[in-house]
């Protein structure tokens, strides 16, 4: 029972990475998705005031829209990211980079490492928490006004969208570690006002 138990926590604390891994690879520097990715990441990475010769990326294979962070600056982007409109790029892409200064990613390792973090909640080492979640988010608005954002807030609320119609909800329920879409444009509120079209 116990080495079962211990083979079960081993899965937890590794079965996403590999998911992600497994999927990975490095793109052609000269395809024009890898240069857009690598322009935006290397602006939101100088608007987050953070050195973007530090940051690295890798592409995953799959028509989902995500980006996802790891160890030591380096950036994991969806193919279905890179065939986005630039703004969705911007935004999802500075949400990201603010898990990266805000110090997510080590904190993540902490609580992985963590046995009593894996006893209250299993899933806590497969994704950020539902603060990280909604504080990078709020960074990520400070960040896309230093890109020349005029209206950061609805830039990432309508990247948000784009994705979850993209990916669908959250996974709900008690031991979902991610906010849902409600609450995170929630928290953008109040969105900056839409410009009238000049007449």
């Amino acid at each position: 029972m116990r080495r079962a138990w211990w083979l079960a926590l081993l899965l937890l604390t590794t079965g996403a990475c590999s998911t992600l891994h497994d999927h990975a690879y490095y793109p052609d520097p000269a395809d024009p998705d890898t240069r857009l990715l690598a322009e935006v990441l290397w602006r939101a990475a100088k608007a987050a005031r953070d050195d973007p010769g530090e940051y690295s990326f890798a592409m995953i294979d799959s028509r989902h829209v995500a980006t996802y962070t790891v160890e030591d600056a380096t950036f994991y982007f969806t193919e279905g990211l890179a065939h986005q409109p630039v703004t969705v790029i911007d935004a999802l892409v500075a949400h990201e980079v603010s898990h990266e200064v805000l110090g997510h990613i080590g904190q993540r390792r902490a609580l992985s490492l963590s046995l009593a973090a894996v006893l209250v909640n299993p899933l806590i080492v497969r994704a950020y928490t539902r603060d990280q979640e909604i504080a990078a988010d709020l960074k990520a608005v400070e960040i896309l006004r230093d890109m020349g954002y005029e209206a950061p807030r609805r830039a990432l609320a309508d990247a948000l969208r784009a994705a979850a119609k993209i990916n669908g909800p959250p996974r709900g329920g008690w031991l979902a570690t991610e906010p849902s879409l409600e609450d995170r444009l929630g928290r953008l509120e109040p969105l900056e006002a839409e410009k009238r079209a000049a007449k």
